[in-house]
């Protein structure tokens, strides 16, 4: 074989080449006619993982190897480059195949193959030249695995529900997906260059922004609840997860923010603590209707022995003509068992709503008669005015009931005004369009009502104290000036209807009180 060899690598007047055969970097390998290996060079010994002994008079079939394909498929012997040029006279360039031993991962070469001819034309041998590749193939394959879970990756954003945004280390806008667009109403090539800013709704503070920059640009990851606007002013409450991106020496080069729509949610807990709320406070209510209805009577019948027997004691002393100074202390015995009875008459009336009468309520007639009987009571300081439509439909509702919503409301704003001022009530019809939320029940409602309003120049209602103030028992005024159930029972008596109760009031400035009887209760054709 090293003759042939010998004279395949030496063209006439030549020396020797076969030391240059064996220091090629590419594998040399000549095959006869019948494909069998002659000779081989060292590297391509190498790159197979044979000695030459191995791989003389062996022909592709016959290898202890096996061979693939590009795609990794199996490479049939006769589709060998060599055995390709043998059978066709064509010369193979560039063609990619791997040399598979078994348990090994392929070895990738680069194969050119070539045909050797005689003297009459007739091809008598061919010499296929490689190199190994594998390192390139590999690298090739990591990327395109890389470009695929990148595209994924890309894809996966793209698709998401979640807003993201990719900003640069001062806070540029670099990327935004689809989501974001659409959850914002800006277009990307709007966001692109700016800044997250343009999202600020004015409800997130100074300090929790200070906070989010202070933890990404010392490479952690801030998380927290931000409140943003879209492009049309609607608020979204957004749960927020900013991160930082670094580079290969660990620098923070981006900030990759996710950003999911939680305002639904918001919503739906605070419309949940709203009615536990409301729960809470019927639960307080009944209660207390439930103790009311247990003491009220019996507390009746002492307070009638109380107040009979100080009538008596007084118009005996009275009589007598004498020890006036104990005349006064009976008068004020009568005085606050009086005020006793008063407040048992509200229990009671916050215990059943009042036993309902038959009849009509004649608005105008029941207002006249209440400022006139508030306006006994008040200082010279303060004055009363009545502002209420003369042309008013009867109300199906029991007057009592009337009554004593309009004189709750009316001695509230009595007690509110410390000095010089001035109360209205009025009565007239409103309509309401839009949804409008009860104050007291917290249930929402809209349509026509009759409206009792009662107008104060008082001190105003805290925000704290707006949530109790249809609590029974619960009051601001001072020890021995309310009993905390005036609103209680306004409450009881105008939900007795199907009506609600607005509270407008401002500190310092303050309180307007309306009850809203519904426009299904009016008697037409009877004015009050």
């Amino acid at each position: 074989m090293a003759d042939e060899l010998q004279s395949l690598l030496r063209t006439k007047g030549q020396a020797d080449l076969s030391p240059l055969f064996d220091v090629m970097l590419d594998g040399v390998v000549v095959r006869d006619g019948a494909g069998r290996i002659i000779a081989s060079n060292h590297t391509a010994q190498r790159i197979y993982g044979l000695s030459a002994a191995e791989l003389e008079g062996r022909t592709a079939a016959s290898l202890p190897v096996a061979f693939v394909n590009e795609d990794g498929s199996p490479c049939p012997p006769d589709q060998h480059p060599a055995m390709v040029t043998l059978r066709t006279g064509s010369p193979q360039r560039g063609v990619i195949m791997g040399i598979a031993h078994p348990g090994r991962e392929p070895v990738w070469i680069q194969v050119n193959s070539q045909p050797l001819a005689d003297m009459a034309g007739r091809i008598t041998s061919v010499i296929t030249s490689f190199a190994d590749i594998t390192p390139i193939k590999r690298a090739e394959d990591a990327l395109r695995a890389s470009e695929v879970r990148n595209r994924t990756l890309a894809e996966a954003i793209a698709q998401s529900g979640c807003s993201v945004i990719i900003t640069d280390r001062n806070g540029r806008i670099e990327y935004v997906n689809p989501a974001c667009c659409k959850a914002y109403g800006y277009s990307e090539e709007e966001l692109i260059g700016a800044r997250p800013s343009i999202f600020k709704s004015g409800e997130t503070t100074q300090e929790e922004y200070a906070d989010l920059w202070g933890t990404i640009l010392t490479g952690q990851t801030w998380r927290g609840e931000m409140s943003n606007r879209s492009r049309d002013g609607r608020l979204i409450r957004e749960a927020v997860s900013v991160s930082p991106v670094r580079d290969e020496s660990g620098e923070v080069r981006h900030f990759v923010a996710l950003k999911e729509d939680i305002t639904q949610m918001r919503d739906d807990e605070r419309r949940r603590h709203e009615l536990f709320e409301r729960v809470a406070r019927l639960e307080r209510m009944e209660l207390v209707a439930t103790l009311a209805g247990g003491i009220a009577h019996d507390f009746n019948n002492v307070l009638a022995a109380i107040l009979g027997y100080s009538q008596l004691a007084s118009t005996q002393l009275k009589a007598d003509g004498r020890l006036p100074r104990v005349i006064k202390y009976v008068d004020e015995i009568r005085a606050a068992g009086q005020r006793a009875r008063e407040l048992i008459q509200q229990l009671l009336s916050f215990r059943r709503g009042g036993a309902v009468q038959p009849g009509s309520s004649q608005v105008v007639q029941i207002g006249r008669e209440v400022v006139g009987l508030l306006r006994a009571t008040l200082p010279d300081t303060l004055a009363v005015v009545a502002e209420i439509e003369p042309d008013l439909p009867q109300l199906s509702v029991d007057p009592a009931h009337v009554h004593q919503i309009m004189m709750n409301l009316l001695i509230n704003a009595r007690d509110a005004i410390t000095g010089i001022g001035t109360i209205r009530l009025t009565a007239e019809r409103v309509s309401f369009d839009a949804m409008q939320r009860c104050d007291s029940c917290r249930h929402e409602f809209r349509g026509d009502f009759l409206a009792i309003t009662v107008t104060d120049v008082g001190t105003g209602i805290s925000a704290e104290h707006r949530e109790k103030l249809f609590e029974p028992f619960f009051t601001t005024k001072d020890v021995g000036r309310g009993t905390g159930m005036g609103l209680a029972v306004v409450h009881t008596l105008t939900h007795l209807y199907d009506g609600h109760v607005r509270v407008e009031s401002e500190l310092g400035k303050g309180t307007a009180v309306q009850v809203l009887l519904p426009a299904r209760l009016f008697q037409e054709g009877g004015a009050a």
